[in-house]
């Protein structure tokens, strides 16, 4: 039977654990040093402390050691992977090979989508040289999703929520070009949310150019299955706890509508979700959705009017009221919908200078909307609610949403109750309590001992079903049962993390086996260190380029996109695309084409 897995993001210990009650079967959280986002680090004791309340669940968690790393960062970079082995980490995901080469525990690999894994080829390269899982590039289709799972055995892990780079993964120096930060190093500038003027086609125009919606696929859960994956990946390390509540929650009830109805499939999780609220992934941070490349491609991928967060669409107004000259108040809106807008609702629309502005609602009157400032809306004018505030509350007030039901079961053997609890894989506690007295009032004893053995609180378990089969029925205090559930309780969560083996895995394996030649080998093998040229040697290259964050490069791509503006912009020439130019206020790059592989690369360009 296949295991699905739903893998989300952990900004911190916090988020990790909102993830968890939310419904992630395994979360990914970066550690002090060495992740793509650096802004979102960890330390090992918080952790420690979300491995072990992941592992009441057997939740997984991924820790991410995705960067590339220099010659003097090696030593301390295996250290800390050291102590998150210790801590009984379940993988890392990594980007440098380099580190293939060190000394490493016996700890499961997984290759990050930095290292750009998007053909067959590479793929079955890394499987046998010993990653246990790897990361999908966010551009495959179905098609060639379902390619590399045919001809491969290591579990895929594939995007299916959150922002997208616009780049190849691993690929992209525009950063590092243009400021010093490298996204390799977990520091990129995101120059694709830049405002660009973009020249070449036709009139000069202004837009966000490279800016892409964000990706969501919950409607390709099954399809994306049957193609070969097995791990579907929220992005969204530098995202807040309720982001990741609200979509983890919407894609766990899209994964488990499938499972329900599929016997060859399983969750690789223990527990059940019940939420307070109704997920909806619009009410959260967006810049609208696209589904990419995963059919076919289309021209609707990028939000060229803004890289901000527009959120759930309202209508459009109707009426427009402003406030002139002595009048009392700030102006007002009506807008035709079907959706209740609140007090202290936030609202954006894109003013006549095509920006996107937000405004705050001050007071609701079936569709007239008072606004908190005076600002001009004319009618016709689309309305968004990027702010919810009721919806907020709910997901601010949701925790500990997650709970494992429990078979809870009584006997009596001698002069001895056992008490045991169960959950239906089979791990259990029990509890054998000398008996003293007998009830003289069975019904009430009886009463009493299931009322205070359902109270579950703030444990991790509910009770599914509760019997007691006595010849006569033992008389125990209130506080004795109390004490006795607590520490069933204890044993049985305990049990269940001991049962939970981390796997042990020393899967690297040190072979000759030649890197594909398909693959760029320059500077985009991204080696900034000697154990990674090793490596490389290795596997039959003999690396001749550094990493561009060691060695700035002039006329190369600084940028590969499958993405293309043209098709964007409706001005596709299907092999005969001459470059364009796109500038902001500090840079000029032009963007040439590659139509036989419909590709579009970006170079430094002389202003």
């Amino acid at each position: 039977m296949r295991t699905i897995e739903l893998l989300a993001p952990a900004k911190n210990l916090e988020v990790g654990i909102a993830a968890i009650d939310h419904g992630a079967d395994a979360v990914y959280i970066g550690a002090s040093a060495f992740g793509a986002r650096a802004a979102a680090a960890n330390s090992v004791e918080d952790i420690a402390k979300l491995v072990e309340y992941a592992h009441q669940f057997h939740v997984k968690v991924y820790v991410t050691i995705n960067t590339i790393l220099y010659d003097n960062e090696l030593d301390d970079a295996v250290a800390l992977i050291w102590k998150l082995y210790e801590i009984h980490v379940d993988a890392l995901i990594i980007q440098d090979l380099g580190l293939l080469e060190c000394d490493l525990p016996p700890i499961e690999i997984h290759a990050s989508t930095q290292l750009n894994n998007r053909t067959v080829e590479k793929v079955d390269f890394l499987e046998k040289v010993g990653f246990s899982q790897v990361v999908l590039a966010r551009e495959l289709n179905l098609q060639q999703i379902k390619e590399i799972a045919s001809k491969t055995t290591v579990p895929l892990e594939y995007f299916v929520h959150g922002a997208l780079c616009v780049c190849y993964n691993g690929q992209c120096y525009m950063s590092e070009h243009a400021t010093g930060r490298s996204g390799n190093r977990g520091e990129c500038s995101q120059m694709c949310r830049h405002k660009y003027t973009l020249q070449g086609l036709g009139e000069e125009k202004q837009g966000y150019f490279l800016s892409t919606k964000d990706l969501h696929l919950g409607n390709y859960v099954e399809q994306l299955i049957d193609a070969g994956i097995s791990s579907f990946k929220i992005e969204g390390r530098l995202k807040d706890a309720d982001y990741v509540k609200n979509v983890t929650a919407a894609l766990r009830k899209k994964i488990d509508a499938v499972l329900a109805k599929r016997k060859d499939l399983q969750r690789s999780s223990y527990g059940l979700e019940s939420f307070s609220f109704a997920p909806h992934i619009e009410k959260t941070f967006s810049r609208g959705f696209t589904t990419y490349f995963v059919e076919k491609r289309h021209g609707d991928i990028a939000n060229i009017r803004s890289p901000k967060s527009q959120g759930e669409y309202i209508g459009k107004v109707t009426e427009s009221f402003e406030q002139k000259g002595n009048q009392r108040g700030k102006n007002s809106i009506r807008i035709k919908s079907s959706i209740t807008l609140h007090n202290g609702d936030g609202l954006c629309f894109f003013n006549e200078k095509n920006e996107l502005t937000g405004v705050q609602v001050n007071s609701v009157n079936g569709q007239l909307i008072s606004l908190n400032k005076n600002i001009h809306v004319p009618v016709g004018t689309d309305i968004w609610r990027n702010f919810d505030i009721e919806f907020q509350k709910k997901l601010e007030q949701s925790s500990g949403c997650r709970k494992i039901p429990v078979s809870l079961n009584f006997s009596m053997e001698g002069n001895e109750m056992f008490a045991e609890m169960s959950i239906d894989s089979g791990e259990k506690a029990t509890i054998a309590y000398p008996i003293v007295d007998f009830a003289k009032n069975e019904a009430m004893a009886l009463s009493n001992l299931r009322t205070q053995m359902l109270k579950m609180g703030d444990t991790i378990f509910e009770v599914a079903s509760f019997s007691a089969n006595f010849k006569q029925v033992p008389f125990v205090p209130i506080a004795q049962l109390n004490e006795l559930r607590r520490n069933l309780c204890e044993q049985l969560r305990q049990n269940i993390i001991s049962s939970f083996e981390v796997k042990k895995t020393n899967s690297i394996t040190k072979n000759e086996l030649q890197y594909p030649l398909s693959e760029p080998l320059d500077y985009r093998l991204n080696v900034a260190n000697k154990k990674s040229q090793d490596f490389y040697k290795r596997h039959g290259v003999e690396v001749t380029q550094r990493a561009f964050e060691l060695e700035h490069r002039l006329n190369v791509p600084l940028m590969t996109t499958k993405y293309c503006i043209r098709y964007q912009m409706k001005a596709c020439k299907k092999g005969n695309a001459e470059p364009i130019y796109l500038s902001d206020n500090s840079h000029r790059f032009r963007v040439e084409f590659d139509c036989d592989k419909c590709e579009m690369n970006i170079y430094a360009d002389a202003k």
